[in-house]
């Protein structure tokens, strides 16, 4: 919001220049969100079909601005109509909040006391003023203070993502008052406007998991593997909601990437996936089976169910023979 309304925003027909020579990391991670603003911009304004039309000539090796004013509009009407859109979208950003920053930042860091107490008194419902007393409140342990005003925030601006998301903060201090369901809203709306907010949907399989709501476990397991598939602990939740929601297939995918990834644990994991195998009629069940005796020999459980499949596969005369 800052950079757009300020002197950062980059006319279309320059955009490029803004990758290839940045003046900061934030200006080149700002390049890229400016494209995509520039992407939401012409679909709304030209409809996808134009889009793809752009994007087909650009695939044929057609210079950018060309393409962009023949099925758009002239290039320097097309800057000045984004430049037009990229303000009004972030001046409606939370509308309900004054985002007026202090003359000197040293203020924000904690220097000039008096001089903020002043300043932030006159503004009582500045983005910044809140946050920063919120964070007073949280220092303070002054849980309810904190709730307070950390919910006018999230209220006026329920977009709030990234690792200083009011929400996240929320969720901190109503973990802190131990009320598990009002920490669990405060997850679930980051996790709505945060598509990789990892720590939300880990703290959400944990408490899905404490109380049993299996359908939460498997839906934040999934949106942690659509971010980072490499990590053991989401397929391990995986795992636990497919066998308490009985969905032997969904089990079968999550043991198994558990193996693949070096589980602690390698015997559970080849005795559960031999379990949710021969449910499935699959004949690698006893393959599994076996490793997790190779595993740990005296694994009571694996020893027990390898009798039962033997005493099942048996002929029948056997089995008389042996009763």
């Amino acid at each position: 919001r800052e950079m757009i309304l300020g002197e950062d925003l980059t006319p279309v027909s320059e955009l490029s220049g803004a990758f290839l020579a940045p003046r900061s990391e934030k200006h080149l991670q700002f390049a890229y969100y400016e494209s995509s603003l520039v992407v939401e911009f012409l679909v709304e304004r030209f409809g996808f079909d134009q889009l793809r039309a752009i994007l087909a000539d650009l695939g044929g090796g057609e210079e950018i601005n060309a393409v962009l004013a023949r099925h758009t509009l002239p290039i320097a009407e097309l800057d000045r109509a984004f430049e037009t859109y990229a303000r009004e979208t972030a001046a409606a950003l939370a509308p309900n909040l004054d985002w007026e920053k202090p003359a000197q930042d040293s203020i924000l860091a904690g220097l000039g006391e008096e001089a903020w107490e002043l300043w932030a008194k006159t503004r009582p419902n500045n983005f910044w003023v809140l946050l920063r007393q919120a964070q007073a409140h949280m220092d303070a342990g002054e849980w309810n203070a904190a709730a307070e005003l950390l919910e006018l925030i999230a209220t006026a601006y329920p977009g709030f993502a990234g690792p200083d998301s009011v929400h996240l903060q929320l969720a901190e201090v109503y973990r802190a008052q131990g009320d598990t369901l009002k920490e669990r809203a405060a997850l679930e709306r980051l996790a709505t406007c945060d598509d990789t907010a990892l720590g939300a949907y880990q703290r959400l399989m944990e408490l899905g998991a404490e109380a049993g709501d299996w359908p939460l476990v498997e839906s934040n397991s999934r949106r942690y593997l659509a971010v980072n598939p490499l990590v053991p602990l989401p397929y391990r939740f995986l795992a636990q909601a497919a066998e308490a929601q009985d969905n032997p297939r969904l089990a079968v995918r999550a043991w198994r990437a558990l193996i693949e990834l070096g589980t602690a644990n390698p015997a559970e994991a080849h005795f559960k996936l031999a379990r949710h195998l021969r449910r499935l009629d699959d004949p690698s069940a006893k393959r599994h089976l076996l490793q997790a005796l190779e595993e740990a020999p005296r694994y009571r459980a694996a020893l027990q169910l390898l009798l039962e499949w033997e005493r099942e596969e048996a002929p029948v005369e056997t089995r008389e023979a042996g009763t």
